[in-house]
């Protein structure tokens, strides 16, 4: 029997995904436009350190990183990064999450994959990330989908204007079915 049949959906975990024409998959080589192209993307930047095509190259390559991408019926919908895939502790950063098309509870579903990927497919007992303070969108869909705020970090986060930010924090642990 399907676990989403024995339980009901008051029961299910925030992050439980739904069906939506969502896909999670490895992201390729041939995929790193893409990606280069929505981290300069305006509402995307100013929220992540974009990083070179050789170092999402090396996290495509990497055994303790993994890079990968959201398809939807019109193709790449966006990227995710995880870090710590060997942690013994079992611990897993989500690094980055980022999607073509913001507005349209895309986010949501979207999260829901990687954290079904992360504690059904990976069997991690936590994830944590930062998130820079200001980015209100972001924190309500971690929020949402059960994250705790574990703090600020040391404003040591630069932005695109050159100033410095502090990083908040955050968790979720796996739910005790898993």
């Amino acid at each position: 029997m399907n676990p989403e049949e024995r339980t009901p959906p008051e029961a299910r975990p925030s992050w439980h995904a739904e069906s939506v024409d969502l896909e999670l998959a490895d992201t390729r080589e041939s995929d790193l436009e893409q990606v280069l192209e929505l981290e300069a993307d305006p509402d995307v930047a100013p929220w992540i350190a974009p990083w070179s095509r050789e170092r999402h190259t090396r996290a495509i390559r990497e055994r303790d990183e993994a890079h990968l991408r959201f398809v939807d019926a019109g193709g790449f919908a966006g990227f995710c990064l995880l870090a710590g895939l060997n942690d013994p502790s079992g611990s897993i950063e989500l690094r980055r999450l980022a999607l073509c098309r913001r507005g349209e509870g895309l986010g949501r579903h979207a999260l829901a994959l990687v954290l079904a990927h992360i504690f059904v497919k990976a069997g991690a007992r936590r994830v944590w990330l930062d998130v820079v303070p200001a980015n209100a969108r972001a924190i309500r869909l971690y929020e949402r989908a059960g994250f705790d705020s574990d703090g600020l970090t040391a404003a040591t986060h630069l932005l695109p204007d050159g100033s410095f930010s502090p990083l908040r924090l955050m968790s979720i642990s796996a739910p005790e079915s898993h």
